[in-house]
Protein backbone atom coordinates (compact mmCIF):
# COMPACT_ATOMS: atom_id res chain seq x y z
CA UNK A 1 0.00 0.00 0.00
CA UNK A 2 1.60 3.30 -1.23
CA UNK A 3 2.08 5.80 1.99
CA UNK A 4 2.61 9.45 1.71
CA UNK A 5 6.29 9.10 2.07
CA UNK A 6 6.20 6.98 -1.10
CA UNK A 7 6.32 9.83 -3.26
CA UNK A 8 8.85 12.55 -3.21
CA UNK A 9 7.35 16.28 -4.44
CA UNK A 10 8.31 19.03 -5.90
CA UNK A 11 11.80 20.02 -7.50
CA UNK A 12 12.73 16.18 -6.48
CA UNK A 13 10.39 15.02 -9.32
CA UNK A 14 11.85 16.82 -11.80
CA UNK A 15 15.01 15.04 -11.47
CA UNK A 16 13.75 11.64 -11.99
CA UNK A 17 10.68 12.03 -14.37
CA UNK A 18 12.28 11.95 -17.82
CA UNK A 19 14.71 9.17 -17.69
CA UNK A 20 13.47 7.19 -14.40
CA UNK A 21 10.10 8.31 -13.04
CA UNK A 22 9.88 5.66 -10.88
CA UNK A 23 12.40 6.89 -8.47
CA UNK A 24 10.39 9.92 -7.55
CA UNK A 25 9.21 6.90 -4.82
CA UNK A 26 11.46 6.96 -1.75
CA UNK A 27 10.60 2.99 -1.12
CA UNK A 28 11.42 2.19 -5.00
CA UNK A 29 14.57 3.70 -4.45
CA UNK A 30 15.98 2.28 -1.26
CA UNK A 31 14.74 -1.45 -2.46
CA UNK A 32 16.47 -1.10 -6.28
CA UNK A 33 19.43 0.28 -4.58
CA UNK A 34 19.60 -2.83 -1.98
CA UNK A 35 19.13 -5.20 -4.64
CA UNK A 36 21.60 -3.70 -6.80
CA UNK A 37 24.25 -4.44 -3.90
CA UNK A 38 22.55 -8.19 -3.38
CA UNK A 39 22.84 -9.01 -6.89
CA UNK A 40 26.37 -8.18 -7.29
CA UNK A 41 26.83 -10.44 -4.16
CA UNK A 42 25.30 -13.19 -6.34
CA UNK A 43 27.39 -12.39 -9.17
CA UNK A 44 30.71 -13.37 -7.01
CA UNK A 45 28.39 -16.27 -5.60
CA UNK A 46 28.59 -17.77 -9.16
CA UNK A 47 31.82 -16.88 -10.19
CA UNK A 48 33.21 -18.98 -6.81
CA UNK A 49 30.83 -21.41 -6.78
CA UNK A 50 32.34 -22.06 -10.64
CA UNK A 51 35.58 -21.44 -9.74
CA UNK A 52 35.32 -23.87 -6.77
CA UNK A 53 33.96 -26.95 -8.72
CA UNK A 54 36.08 -26.46 -11.27
CA UNK A 55 39.12 -26.88 -9.15
CA UNK A 56 37.94 -29.46 -6.70
CA UNK A 57 36.08 -31.90 -10.08
CA UNK A 58 38.45 -30.97 -12.56
CA UNK A 59 34.87 -31.25 -14.86
CA UNK A 60 33.22 -29.18 -17.31
CA UNK A 61 29.81 -31.56 -16.42
CA UNK A 62 29.74 -30.70 -12.42
CA UNK A 63 29.63 -26.81 -13.80
CA UNK A 64 26.78 -27.33 -16.36
CA UNK A 65 25.27 -29.87 -13.28
CA UNK A 66 25.14 -27.37 -10.87
CA UNK A 67 22.84 -24.51 -12.55
CA UNK A 68 20.54 -27.87 -13.65
CA UNK A 69 20.41 -28.44 -9.52
CA UNK A 70 19.42 -25.15 -8.70
CA UNK A 71 16.33 -25.26 -11.00
CA UNK A 72 15.12 -28.53 -9.56
CA UNK A 73 13.36 -26.81 -6.51
CA UNK A 74 11.99 -24.16 -9.07
CA UNK A 75 9.07 -25.50 -9.61
CA UNK A 76 7.61 -26.90 -6.85
CA UNK A 77 8.80 -23.73 -4.59
CA UNK A 78 7.49 -21.70 -6.70
CA UNK A 79 3.73 -22.91 -6.72
CA UNK A 80 4.02 -23.41 -3.08
CA UNK A 81 5.87 -19.86 -2.71
CA UNK A 82 3.27 -17.94 -4.57
CA UNK A 83 0.11 -19.46 -1.96
CA UNK A 84 2.90 -17.69 0.74
CA UNK A 85 3.35 -14.71 -0.94
CA UNK A 86 -0.46 -13.70 -0.86
CA UNK A 87 -0.69 -15.10 2.21
CA UNK A 88 1.90 -13.13 3.94
CA UNK A 89 3.46 -9.17 4.08
CA UNK A 90 5.66 -9.54 1.51
CA UNK A 91 8.21 -6.73 2.85
CA UNK A 92 8.62 -9.49 5.54
CA UNK A 93 9.22 -12.48 3.57
CA UNK A 94 11.83 -10.87 1.32
CA UNK A 95 13.03 -10.02 4.68
CA UNK A 96 13.19 -13.25 5.49
CA UNK A 97 14.58 -14.70 1.86
CA UNK A 98 17.36 -12.58 1.95
CA UNK A 99 18.54 -13.44 5.78
CA UNK A 100 18.42 -17.32 4.23
CA UNK A 101 20.37 -16.39 1.50
CA UNK A 102 22.57 -14.55 3.74
CA UNK A 103 23.37 -17.92 6.01
CA UNK A 104 24.00 -19.71 2.74
CA UNK A 105 26.24 -18.03 1.25
CA UNK A 106 27.67 -17.33 5.12
CA UNK A 107 28.36 -21.41 5.26
CA UNK A 108 29.74 -21.50 2.06
CA UNK A 109 32.27 -18.88 2.98
CA UNK A 110 32.85 -20.67 6.21
CA UNK A 111 33.65 -24.07 4.53
CA UNK A 112 35.81 -22.52 1.88
CA UNK A 113 38.21 -20.48 4.57
CA UNK A 114 38.23 -23.58 6.46
CA UNK A 115 39.48 -25.92 3.51
CA UNK A 116 37.03 -28.64 4.40
CA UNK A 117 34.51 -28.18 1.47
CA UNK A 118 33.70 -31.03 -0.90
CA UNK A 119 31.64 -31.13 -3.73
CA UNK A 120 28.51 -32.32 -1.94
CA UNK A 121 28.41 -29.11 -0.06
CA UNK A 122 28.27 -27.21 -2.92
CA UNK A 123 25.51 -29.03 -4.87
CA UNK A 124 23.18 -28.85 -1.27
CA UNK A 125 23.71 -25.03 -0.72
CA UNK A 126 23.57 -24.20 -4.38
CA UNK A 127 20.02 -26.15 -4.12
CA UNK A 128 19.35 -24.00 -1.10
CA UNK A 129 19.97 -20.92 -2.85
CA UNK A 130 17.83 -22.10 -5.93
CA UNK A 131 15.14 -23.03 -3.29
CA UNK A 132 15.25 -19.58 -1.96
CA UNK A 133 15.35 -17.54 -5.02
CA UNK A 134 11.98 -19.39 -6.38
CA UNK A 135 10.53 -17.68 -3.54
CA UNK A 136 12.34 -14.54 -3.60
CA UNK A 137 12.37 -13.45 -7.01
CA UNK A 138 8.20 -13.20 -7.64
CA UNK A 139 7.88 -12.06 -3.67
CA UNK A 140 10.37 -8.99 -5.37
CA UNK A 141 8.24 -8.73 -8.27
CA UNK A 142 4.42 -8.73 -6.20
CA UNK A 143 6.33 -5.60 -3.81
CA UNK A 144 6.96 -3.25 -6.76
CA UNK A 145 2.92 -2.34 -6.73
CA UNK A 146 3.27 -1.97 -3.18
CA UNK A 147 6.16 0.41 -3.58
CA UNK A 148 5.40 2.42 -6.71
CA UNK A 149 2.53 4.24 -7.90
CA UNK A 150 0.65 2.48 -10.66
CA UNK A 151 1.12 5.03 -13.64
CA UNK A 152 5.43 4.22 -12.69
CA UNK A 153 4.83 0.32 -12.86
CA UNK A 154 5.93 0.18 -16.06
CA UNK A 155 9.23 2.06 -15.30
CA UNK A 156 9.72 0.17 -11.84
CA UNK A 157 9.31 -3.11 -13.67
CA UNK A 158 12.27 -2.20 -16.33
CA UNK A 159 14.70 -0.73 -13.91
CA UNK A 160 13.80 -3.73 -11.87
CA UNK A 161 15.01 -5.87 -14.69
CA UNK A 162 17.94 -3.47 -15.60
CA UNK A 163 19.12 -4.78 -11.71
CA UNK A 164 20.84 -8.46 -13.36
CA UNK A 165 23.00 -6.42 -16.17
CA UNK A 166 24.11 -3.06 -13.67
CA UNK A 167 25.14 -6.00 -10.94
CA UNK A 168 26.55 -8.55 -13.29
CA UNK A 169 28.79 -5.99 -14.49
CA UNK A 170 30.23 -4.82 -11.91
CA UNK A 171 30.27 -8.55 -9.88
CA UNK A 172 31.96 -10.11 -13.18
CA UNK A 173 34.40 -7.80 -13.31
CA UNK A 174 35.04 -7.98 -9.20
CA UNK A 175 34.45 -10.95 -8.48
CA UNK A 176 38.00 -12.62 -10.10
CA UNK A 177 40.29 -9.94 -8.96
CA UNK A 178 38.82 -11.01 -5.52
CA UNK A 179 39.22 -15.05 -5.99
CA UNK A 180 42.93 -13.54 -6.25
CA UNK A 181 43.51 -12.07 -3.80
CA UNK A 182 41.48 -13.29 -1.11
CA UNK A 183 40.49 -16.60 -2.14
CA UNK A 184 36.42 -18.14 -2.97
CA UNK A 185 35.79 -18.44 0.65
CA UNK A 186 37.16 -14.69 1.37
CA UNK A 187 35.00 -13.89 -2.04
CA UNK A 188 31.79 -15.76 -0.25
CA UNK A 189 31.95 -13.82 2.82
CA UNK A 190 31.62 -10.14 1.03
CA UNK A 191 28.93 -11.83 -0.78
CA UNK A 192 27.20 -13.06 2.52
CA UNK A 193 27.14 -9.46 4.01
CA UNK A 194 26.04 -8.18 0.82
CA UNK A 195 22.56 -10.17 1.56
CA UNK A 196 21.95 -7.95 4.59
CA UNK A 197 21.66 -4.75 2.87
CA UNK A 198 18.19 -5.19 1.74
CA UNK A 199 16.89 -6.87 4.56
CA UNK A 200 18.38 -3.18 6.41
CA UNK A 201 16.69 -1.05 3.48
CA UNK A 202 13.54 -2.89 3.82
CA UNK A 203 13.30 -2.03 7.45
CA UNK A 204 13.29 1.58 6.25
CA UNK A 205 10.41 0.98 3.70
CA UNK A 206 7.17 2.35 4.86
CA UNK A 207 5.00 0.16 3.71
CA UNK A 208 1.39 -1.24 5.34
CA UNK A 209 2.47 -4.70 6.45
CA UNK A 210 -0.55 -6.97 5.36
CA UNK A 211 -1.45 -9.97 3.68
CA UNK A 212 -3.76 -9.73 0.22
CA UNK A 213 -5.28 -13.04 0.24
CA UNK A 214 -7.12 -13.51 3.47
CA UNK A 215 -9.55 -16.50 2.69
CA UNK A 216 -8.60 -19.60 4.67
CA UNK A 217 -8.76 -22.09 2.78
CA UNK A 218 -7.05 -25.40 1.72
CA UNK A 219 -3.24 -25.12 0.08
CA UNK A 220 -5.00 -26.82 -3.07
CA UNK A 221 -7.71 -24.92 -3.55
CA UNK A 222 -5.51 -22.05 -2.81
CA UNK A 223 -2.53 -23.33 -5.39
CA UNK A 224 -5.04 -23.79 -8.45
CA UNK A 225 -6.57 -20.74 -7.60
CA UNK A 226 -3.60 -18.97 -9.57
CA UNK A 227 -3.72 -21.64 -12.55
CA UNK A 228 -7.74 -21.10 -12.64
CA UNK A 229 -7.18 -17.18 -12.61
CA UNK A 230 -4.89 -17.45 -15.67
CA UNK A 231 -7.32 -19.76 -17.26
CA UNK A 232 -9.78 -16.96 -17.19
CA UNK A 233 -7.78 -14.66 -18.98
CA UNK A 234 -6.96 -15.73 -22.17
CA UNK A 235 -5.09 -12.55 -23.16
CA UNK A 236 -2.76 -12.74 -19.57
CA UNK A 237 -1.69 -16.78 -20.77
CA UNK A 238 -0.53 -15.30 -24.04
CA UNK A 239 1.82 -12.36 -22.40
CA UNK A 240 3.24 -15.14 -20.21
CA UNK A 241 3.78 -17.58 -23.24
CA UNK A 242 5.08 -15.19 -25.34
CA UNK A 243 7.80 -13.91 -22.95
CA UNK A 244 8.48 -17.72 -22.24
CA UNK A 245 8.95 -18.92 -25.78
CA UNK A 246 10.12 -15.60 -27.26
CA UNK A 247 12.55 -14.60 -24.59
CA UNK A 248 13.53 -18.44 -24.04
CA UNK A 249 15.01 -19.03 -27.76
CA UNK A 250 16.32 -15.43 -27.46
CA UNK A 251 18.42 -15.93 -24.57
CA UNK A 252 20.72 -18.65 -25.90
CA UNK A 253 22.07 -15.34 -27.67
CA UNK A 254 23.88 -14.70 -23.76
CA UNK A 255 23.77 -18.06 -22.77
CA UNK A 256 25.27 -19.62 -25.10
CA UNK A 257 27.82 -16.44 -25.58
CA UNK A 258 30.85 -18.00 -24.02
CA UNK A 259 31.06 -20.52 -27.63
CA UNK A 260 29.82 -17.71 -29.99
CA UNK A 261 32.95 -15.62 -29.09
CA UNK A 262 35.12 -18.88 -29.20
CA UNK A 263 33.43 -20.80 -32.57
CA UNK A 264 31.92 -17.98 -34.77
CA UNK A 265 33.80 -15.00 -33.97
CA UNK A 266 37.24 -16.70 -32.77
CA UNK A 267 37.88 -13.40 -30.65
CA UNK A 268 38.48 -14.38 -27.19
CA UNK A 269 37.50 -13.74 -23.47
CA UNK A 270 38.53 -10.49 -24.27
CA UNK A 271 35.63 -10.46 -27.12
CA UNK A 272 33.57 -12.06 -24.72
CA UNK A 273 33.30 -9.40 -22.68
CA UNK A 274 33.21 -6.99 -25.04
CA UNK A 275 30.30 -8.72 -26.40
CA UNK A 276 28.11 -9.53 -23.03
CA UNK A 277 28.80 -5.56 -22.37
CA UNK A 278 26.97 -4.47 -25.53
CA UNK A 279 24.11 -7.13 -24.59
CA UNK A 280 23.99 -5.18 -20.68
CA UNK A 281 24.71 -1.52 -22.61
CA UNK A 282 21.44 -2.10 -24.80
CA UNK A 283 19.69 -3.45 -21.87
CA UNK A 284 20.37 -0.27 -19.56
CA UNK A 285 19.30 1.85 -22.74
CA UNK A 286 16.02 -0.59 -22.58
CA UNK A 287 15.69 1.26 -19.45
CA UNK A 288 15.10 4.54 -20.87
CA UNK A 289 13.14 3.35 -23.62
CA UNK A 290 10.36 1.65 -21.45
CA UNK A 291 10.24 4.84 -19.79
CA UNK A 292 9.26 6.68 -23.22
CA UNK A 293 6.49 3.98 -24.16
CA UNK A 294 4.00 5.82 -22.07
CA UNK A 295 0.48 3.47 -21.09
CA UNK A 296 -0.98 3.12 -23.99
CA UNK A 297 -1.22 0.23 -26.49
CA UNK A 298 1.02 -1.69 -24.38
CA UNK A 299 -0.08 -5.68 -26.27
CA UNK A 300 0.40 -4.38 -29.26
CA UNK A 301 3.88 -2.78 -28.56
CA UNK A 302 4.20 -6.28 -26.65
CA UNK A 303 3.96 -7.95 -29.95
CA UNK A 304 5.80 -5.47 -32.26
CA UNK A 305 8.97 -6.37 -29.73
CA UNK A 306 8.68 -9.83 -29.89
CA UNK A 307 8.92 -9.83 -34.02
CA UNK A 308 11.94 -7.55 -33.47
CA UNK A 309 13.74 -9.45 -31.25
CA UNK A 310 13.06 -12.35 -33.71
CA UNK A 311 14.18 -10.59 -36.50
CA UNK A 312 17.18 -9.78 -34.24
CA UNK A 313 18.18 -13.23 -32.93
CA UNK A 314 18.77 -14.18 -36.64
CA UNK A 315 20.37 -10.87 -38.04
CA UNK A 316 22.98 -11.66 -34.56
CA UNK A 317 23.30 -15.34 -35.85
CA UNK A 318 24.33 -14.09 -39.50
CA UNK A 319 26.65 -10.83 -38.16
CA UNK A 320 30.18 -10.98 -40.57
CA UNK A 321 32.49 -9.55 -37.56
CA UNK A 322 32.05 -9.02 -34.15
CA UNK A 323 31.91 -5.18 -34.07
CA UNK A 324 28.64 -5.01 -36.25
CA UNK A 325 27.52 -8.47 -33.80
CA UNK A 326 27.90 -5.47 -31.11
CA UNK A 327 25.69 -2.94 -32.62
CA UNK A 328 23.09 -5.36 -33.13
CA UNK A 329 23.15 -7.08 -29.50
CA UNK A 330 22.60 -3.24 -28.37
CA UNK A 331 19.64 -3.66 -30.00
CA UNK A 332 18.57 -6.87 -28.76
CA UNK A 333 19.55 -6.44 -25.47
CA UNK A 334 17.56 -3.11 -25.32
CA UNK A 335 14.09 -5.15 -27.48
CA UNK A 336 14.65 -8.14 -24.78
CA UNK A 337 14.48 -5.27 -21.84
CA UNK A 338 11.56 -3.88 -23.41
CA UNK A 339 9.70 -7.21 -23.82
CA UNK A 340 10.26 -8.44 -20.46
CA UNK A 341 8.69 -5.03 -18.64
CA UNK A 342 5.66 -4.86 -21.10
CA UNK A 343 5.45 -8.42 -20.23
CA UNK A 344 5.42 -8.38 -16.19
CA UNK A 345 3.74 -4.86 -16.31
CA UNK A 346 0.48 -6.38 -18.20
CA UNK A 347 0.67 -9.30 -15.87
CA UNK A 348 0.55 -7.06 -12.78
CA UNK A 349 -2.04 -4.75 -13.48
CA UNK A 350 -3.98 -7.41 -14.78
CA UNK A 351 -3.96 -9.46 -11.56
CA UNK A 352 -6.02 -8.90 -8.67
CA UNK A 353 -3.68 -8.34 -5.56
CA UNK A 354 -5.14 -11.29 -3.62
CA UNK A 355 -3.66 -13.66 -6.23
CA UNK A 356 -0.81 -11.84 -7.61
CA UNK A 357 1.70 -13.86 -5.31
CA UNK A 358 0.77 -16.90 -6.95
CA UNK A 359 0.16 -15.72 -10.88
CA UNK A 360 3.86 -13.92 -10.57
CA UNK A 361 5.67 -17.57 -9.23
CA UNK A 362 3.86 -18.71 -12.20
CA UNK A 363 4.87 -16.46 -14.38
CA UNK A 364 8.83 -16.69 -12.69
CA UNK A 365 8.66 -20.57 -12.83
CA UNK A 366 7.73 -20.25 -16.85
CA UNK A 367 10.27 -17.71 -17.24
CA UNK A 368 13.12 -19.57 -15.48
CA UNK A 369 12.51 -22.89 -16.69
CA UNK A 370 11.79 -20.93 -21.12
CA UNK A 371 15.54 -19.70 -20.15
CA UNK A 372 17.55 -23.06 -19.63
CA UNK A 373 15.30 -25.13 -21.85
CA UNK A 374 15.48 -22.48 -24.38
CA UNK A 375 19.67 -22.82 -23.76
CA UNK A 376 19.28 -26.69 -23.52
CA UNK A 377 17.48 -27.00 -26.72
CA UNK A 378 19.70 -24.34 -29.12
CA UNK A 379 23.03 -25.81 -27.04
CA UNK A 380 21.71 -29.79 -28.26
CA UNK A 381 20.67 -27.89 -32.10
CA UNK A 382 24.15 -26.51 -32.41
CA UNK A 383 26.31 -29.59 -32.02
CA UNK A 384 25.02 -30.90 -34.97
CA UNK A 385 24.09 -27.81 -37.02
CA UNK A 386 26.58 -25.21 -35.67
CA UNK A 387 25.89 -22.17 -33.72
CA UNK A 388 24.67 -19.83 -36.20
CA UNK A 389 21.64 -22.45 -37.67
CA UNK A 390 20.68 -23.34 -34.23
CA UNK A 391 20.34 -19.75 -33.06
CA UNK A 392 18.59 -18.77 -36.70
CA UNK A 393 16.09 -21.72 -35.98
CA UNK A 394 15.16 -20.15 -32.70
CA UNK A 395 14.97 -17.17 -34.13
CA UNK A 396 12.69 -18.20 -36.94
CA UNK A 397 10.47 -20.76 -34.43
CA UNK A 398 9.74 -17.41 -32.25
CA UNK A 399 8.80 -15.20 -34.86
CA UNK A 400 6.03 -17.29 -36.06
CA UNK A 401 4.97 -17.91 -32.97
CA UNK A 402 4.68 -14.36 -32.37
CA UNK A 403 2.91 -14.32 -35.74
CA UNK A 404 1.12 -16.92 -35.08
CA UNK A 405 -0.36 -15.63 -31.35
CA UNK A 406 -1.21 -11.88 -32.98
CA UNK A 407 -3.96 -13.95 -35.06
CA UNK A 408 -4.92 -16.86 -32.38
CA UNK A 409 -5.44 -14.23 -29.77
CA UNK A 410 -6.08 -10.67 -31.08
CA UNK A 411 -6.97 -9.56 -27.78
CA UNK A 412 -3.35 -9.65 -26.65
CA UNK A 413 -2.71 -6.48 -28.78
CA UNK A 414 -5.58 -4.60 -27.25
CA UNK A 415 -4.44 -4.71 -23.94
CA UNK A 416 -3.01 -1.81 -22.42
Amino acid sequence: MLTPENTTTGGEISRWEIIAPALRSRNFRLFWLAQIISTIGTSLQVIGEGYLIYEITDSTFWLGAVGFIALLPVVPISLAGGVLIDRVPRRKLIMVTQFGLFLQAAVFGILALSGRIQLWHVLLLYFVFGALLAIDHPARRAFLVDIVDRRDLANAVALNATIFNISSLIGFAIGGILIAAIGVGGTMMINSLTYLVPIIALTFIRVTDVAQDHEQRAFGAALSEGFTTLWKQPAILGVIALMAIVGGLAYPVFGLMPAYAEEVMQVGSVGLGILLAAGALGSVLGTVGSARLGTGQRGRNLLLSALGLSLLVIAFAHAPNMWVACLILIALGFMLLILQSLAITLVQINTADRVRGRVMSIYSMLHAGADTGGNLVIGALAVPLGLTMALTLGGIVALLFGIALNFALPQVRRLN
